[in-house]
């Protein structure tokens, strides 16, 4: 049976959120930090205010009662453009770090992964959040490990254009080491690299274990670096057949760096409904509203170069229909492709919304695809 550490930081002491991977299915919803998550009018006005803290703390709290693992809260720091901003896409959102806080005080076992730019950030600010977060979770918050990739964005800080994505990388890895050292409460860190310095002794809280590290890379240099460093690979191909490819690729990886691979999590776009032919109704009728201005196409750019995609760079896997239906999609995917973990990116995230996968789950969970999360004390 597997047991977990006291964590001094929660109220009474509870038991810190274990490290474990049995093997069965994870699930995990892509938060919505602005009102909508793709350049859709008519989507964003089907979504609650994403600055309306209530909101947020509903949604952490139904993705808990339907048993979900954890949320990965995305962050930017500028709007692609005005008419982004209009309709409510990419702006206006809360930063990844302070939304955390008050999900991860609202619910007391799901996983909250907050991104941080590791070019924005000095790795001592990083190490000293994910001390202080790790420390209020009782090891529930994570990092998504982002270099940055948008010039109008890193124009912000100063920067006239980015480092190609090698160079970040290699920043990325330097952070980490650092990170790494400050943690160790028993030295003093004394680091000297081409991206990076760092003399001295942070003060406490000091994380018992890493926190979780999560990527999201579609490049071979990038799943190199997941592979060495993280817990969880965030995916998103256009198809659920490249999977497999991605896997190899995946293990390859970590194998070279001695280490076990991390686990996959794909984005997958999610709509259910009682009835049957409804929600793919909806769906689509949803997706073809994504907007052809600006917002659109600088989108299209964007996500294209993200997701090494440009051929169809707003193509994600879905699952729609009743929740009979997308459990039976989720059973093929897992038996055809090795599908083993799944961020859902709903059109319209609610709590309610959120609270249409609870019959999902306890299908999957009956067909032995997954474990309920509190009989496996809530890993990650």
């Amino acid at each position: 049976m597997m047991t977990g550490t006291e964590f001094p930081g929660a109220e009474g002491g509870s038991v810190r959120k274990p490290k474990c991977w049995d093997g069965s299915m994870r699930f995990g919803i892509f938060w919505p930090g602005t009102r909508t998550k793709l350049p859709s009018a008519r989507i964003a006005e089907l979504n609650p205010d994403p600055l309306n803290l209530e909101n947020h703390l509903s949604l952490a709290r139904a993705c808990e009662d339907v048993s979900l693992d954890l949320v990965l809260l995305g962050d930017g720091y500028a709007p692609s453009s005005e008419e982004g901003t209009r309709i409510g896409f990419q702006d206006p959102g809360l930063h990844a770090l302070v939304l955390a806080a008050p999900i991860i005080l609202a619910t007391r076992h799901l996983g909250v992964i907050s991104t941080l730019h590791t070019t924005f950030f000095h790795p001592a600010h990083i190490a000293r959040f994910a001390a202080n977060m790790d420390w209020m979770s009782g090891g529930r918050w994570g990092w998504n490990i982002v270099n940055g990739y948008r010039d109008y964005e890193a124009s912000l800080f100063g920067f006239e254009t980015l480092p190609d994505s090698a160079a970040l990388y290699d920043a990325a890895a330097e952070a980490i080491a650092v990170m790494e050292s400050l943690w160790d409460a028993s030295s003093r860190t004394a680091y000297a690299g081409r991206h990076y310095r760092s003399n001295g002794k942070m003060k406490g809280p000091y994380p018992p274990e890493r926190p979780v590290f999560v990527c999201a890379a579609a490049s071979d240099r990038g799943r190199k670096f997941t592979a060495t460093y993280c817990d969880y690979l965030f995916a998103s191909p256009t198809e659920l057949s490249a999977l497999p490819d991605i896997k190899r690729d995946v293990v390859r990886h970590a194998c070279e760096a001695g280490r076990q691979a991390p686990e996959i999590l794909v984005v997958v776009d999610l709509h259910i409904r009682d009835q049957q032919g409804e929600a793919k109704l909806m769906f689509d009728d949803l997706m073809a509203s994504m907007e052809t201005n600006e917002a659109g196409r600088k989108w299209s750019g964007q996500i294209g170069r993200l997701r090494n995609e440009q051929k169809n760079p707003f193509k994600f896997p879905a699952f729609v229909g009743t929740p009979e239906e997308v459990a039976e999609q989720i059973i093929a995917a897992h038996k055809q492709w090795g599908l083993n973990g799944v961020l859902f990116r709903p059109l319209i995230c609610s709590a309610g919304e959120v609270r249409r996968l609870a019959p999902v789950m306890q299908i999957l969970e009956r067909a032995g695809v997954r474990k309920n999360p509190k009989a496996r004390n809530y890993s990650w």
